[in-house]
């Protein structure tokens, strides 16, 4: 009986890991919102700012295009897609994300 409630248990915090794999966050911002107003509404719940910067960047993700694709895609099981994200307000956010982030 134990047996079978661990397996209950583990293959209930397996499902709930891997839906982040296929999640996306359907944050909407708001017409017109700044960079800086799109990453505290949506980013900041699990990018908590250090020092005054926002990010850490590897090399090869400090440029708009790569941001890009990571917000609109997501990655892996942490960073979910935003769909709604596009044009000026993914653009935005880029751009906030670069200026006040370091490259490592």
């Amino acid at each position: 009986m134990k047996l079978i409630l661990s397996i209950m248990i583990l293959s209930g915090c397996l499902l709930f890991t891997l839906a982040g794999c296929v999640r996306k966050n359907d944050y909407m911002p708001p017409v017109g919102a700044t960079g800086e107003k799109i990453f505290k509404g949506a980013c900041v719940q699990c990018h908590t700012p250090v020092n005054g910067k926002v990010m850490i960047l590897r090399s090869e993700m400090a440029n708009k295009e790569a941001i890009i694709e990571r917000v609109t895609n997501g990655k892996g099981f942490g960073m979910p897609a935003f769909p709604n994200l596009t044009g000026d307000s993914v653009q935005n956010l880029a751009e906030y994300v670069l200026e006040n982030s370091v490259t490592r």
